[in-house]
């Protein structure tokens, strides 16, 4: 019973994106940055690291650290899919 109601209540991840996403011709420039920031989970599974690791990374200057509040974090997604190409590149080259 309580999964049917759980069902019925949430809306699925695709549902959700087709009504928040805005098309690109009318997308400002903040939208767009906006749109390229992940939170701080999706940042760890990218990583496949821990928080601590994640904001210890962002501090060391690795990429950058975009703070809403006290406990609101974004990431930028380019920013460390590019540290984690370069921490490849640089594994290879050793």
């Amino acid at each position: 019973m309580r999964k049917a109601f759980k069902k019925f209540w949430l809306k699925s991840e695709n549902e959700e994106a087709v009504e928040n996403s805005i098309p690109e011709e009318q997308a400002s420039p903040v939208d767009k940055a906006m749109s390229n920031l992940i939170k701080m989970k999706e940042a760890t599974r990218l990583l496949k690291a821990s928080a601590p690791t994640v904001r210890k990374y962002a501090r060391l200057g690795h990429y950058k650290e975009y703070r809403f509040g006290e406990k609101l974090v974004f990431y930028d997604k380019e920013e460390i899919l590019n540290f984690i190409l370069n921490r490849c590149r640089t594994t290879e080259e050793s």
